[in-house]
């Protein structure tokens, strides 16, 4: 119909009227693609808004779950650190504890930290990282992907790098059972274990391979947990910022003190 005017007006060189049904076609398209820019901006900020929560959810759950890994993977690195001068005689000590007998034996096992974020991972994925606003919850996602990457790369070389103590020294290590009646969810039976503290004083090759072990579960926990976590709290941080939510933020499994 628009078209059919101008074409009239044309023929009766009503000029005015041309320059009117050509403003009213543009205003028409500027109005369309505002329009269509607006409903685009629309849908982009309700995906963003989405993903916020969806990404701090996620922080949450794994602060949760490092969290718990820590206390206990740290009081294990506490345990190891604290009897090896003992373990050189160092220290008069007529027997290792059981805990730490047990931190020993078990000083190859490592708990590898929870570190799945699904919606920043799909943001990458995606290729809408730049649909966040926020440059600091962009800068802190990017700075966490990097460090979890290495993360995930150094582990499995270091656990590899791990001496399994009691299959190299099985004269140095033993197990019992005992009663236990107030075991629930077992046979009602408990492991209790032994340590050779006199073997472990004369042995070179223990002591060596023990060190090792030590050294190199402070450097996981150090790495894996301590470093990884100030990435994760800076990005919990920026969230909550975007998101307006105020709460305390458990500190990252806290800094290994300097031994």
């Amino acid at each position: 119909m628009i078209l059919s005017r101008i074409s009239r007006a044309v023929r009766e060189q009503n000029w005015l009227a041309v320059a009117i049904e050509f403003v009213i076609v543009i205003l028409g398209v500027v109005i369309g693609f505002e329009i269509a820019g607006a409903g685009e901006r629309q849908a982009s900020r309700a995906y963003e808004r989405d993903l916020m929560h969806r990404l701090h959810n996620e922080i949450a759950n794994i602060e949760e779950g490092r969290n718990y890994q820590h206390q206990w993977l740290g009081a294990r690195r506490d345990r190891m650190v604290a009897i090896r001068p003992v373990l050189f005689d160092l220290e008069s000590r007529e027997a290792l504890s059981e805990p730490e007998c047990i931190a020993l034996m078990d000083s190859h096992h490592f708990a590898p930290p929870p570190d799945s974020l699904p919606a920043l991972d799909e943001l990458v994925a995606s290729g809408r990282m730049e649909e966040i606003r926020s440059e600091e919850i962009r800068t802190a996602g990017s700075d966490f992907l990097q460090k979890r990457e290495l993360a995930r790369q150094l582990l499995p070389v270091r656990l590899n790098g791990m001496n399994v103590l009691p299959d190299d020294f099985p004269d140095l290590f033993h197990i019992t059972l005992q009663p236990d009646p107030t075991e629930t969810d077992g046979d009602g039976w408990d492991r209790v274990s032994h340590c050779d503290l006199a073997g472990m004083q004369a042995n070179r090759a223990f002591q060596m391979m023990a060190v090792q072990n030590i050294e190199q579960y402070r450097n996981m926990v150090a790495f894996d947990y301590d470093y990884l976590g100030e990435s994760l709290t800076r990005l919990h941080q920026a969230v909550d910022a975007e998101l307006g939510i105020e709460h305390e933020i458990p500190p990252a499994a806290g800094a290994e003190a300097a031994q």
